[in-house]
């Protein structure tokens, strides 16, 4: 594991007791209504790509709530949940005892997957919130890759680069050039390294780890809670959602990607 990583690692072990009490509204719905724990067109692609989840095997990277754990296990899925924090992994250990899930729950850095055999899953998923944490890209990719069965899938969404370069508020001032990627160092006790990679870095990265992209989504926000800087609930002011009144609304707001690793031809 790189220093960078190490430090996030450290700093989600500290936070995790505060984001615990932020997300007791729904993880427990999430696996009779997978619809909560996916953003943009990701559990759309997931239904067309992956087709029927019972008894596949299906890995979580970066897996933080498990909101994304939880659904897909509900959809019947054989769910491997991993994250880089520990006790993230133990809160989500507690909860998919509560909800009766079999999930097998393993701490290690998306950059190598290290555990896991090669050509061992049928789909590998990432959800929001990861990439900004990975400082290596290609080692993300190449992990999955190595992982995926011939033939499997990878899905994600993540917030769409094109939010990144915006002060947080409703009037479009920039904060950053939008080719300033990082390292930027965050200002928590504990210290974090995190990244704002470009649209590019994403797709060329993904591309040269040898997998083929097969449908790419832009979509907008469906709950202004995202402008209100919100991870959970509801959001307060649906005035926010009108790109009239907050020019950053008329901006995509979630990048998704199904990509698969090609099965050899005969």
């Amino acid at each position: 594991m790189n220093e960078m990583h190490e430090a996030n690692r450290k700093y989600w072990d500290e936070a995790t007791p505060e984001w615990q009490k932020l997300d007791e509204s729904n993880w427990r719905k999430c696996a009779q209504e997978p619809s909560l724990a996916f953003e943009g067109a990701a559990l759309d692609f997931i239904k067309e790509f992956a087709g029927e989840l019972k008894g596949k095997r299906v890995c979580i990277i970066g897996s933080g709530d498990n909101y994304a754990a939880f659904g897909l296990a509900g959809m019947g899925a054989a769910v491997t949940s991993t994250d880089i924090s520990e006790p993230r992994l133990d809160v989500a250990r507690q909860r998919a005892r509560e909800l009766g899930l079999d999930i097998q729950f393993v701490r290690c850095d998306a950059a190598g997957l290290s555990f896991v055999p090669s050509t061992t899953f049928d789909l590998m998923c990432s959800t929001n919130g990861f990439f900004v944490w990975i400082s290596d890209l290609a080692a993300v990719f190449s992990a999955v890759y190595r992982v995926l069965k011939p033939g499997g899938y990878y899905v994600f969404y993540d917030i769409h680069p094109f939010q990144r370069p915006w002060k947080d508020q409703n009037v479009i001032e920039m904060e950053k050039p939008y080719y300033e990627t990082g390292p930027f160092k965050g200002d928590d006790k504990q210290p974090t390294h995190y990244f704002h990679w470009t649209l590019s870095d994403i797709a060329n990265s993904l591309l040269k780890s040898g997998l083929s992209i097969r449908r790419v989504a832009e979509s907008p926000a469906v709950n202004s809670r995202f402008w209100g800087g919100l991870s959970y609930g509801p959001g307060k002011d649906q005035s926010l959602q009108d790109w009239h009144n907050n020019p950053r609304a008329g901006l995509p707001v979630w990048l998704t990607v199904a990509a698969q690793k090609q099965a050899p031809k005969l």
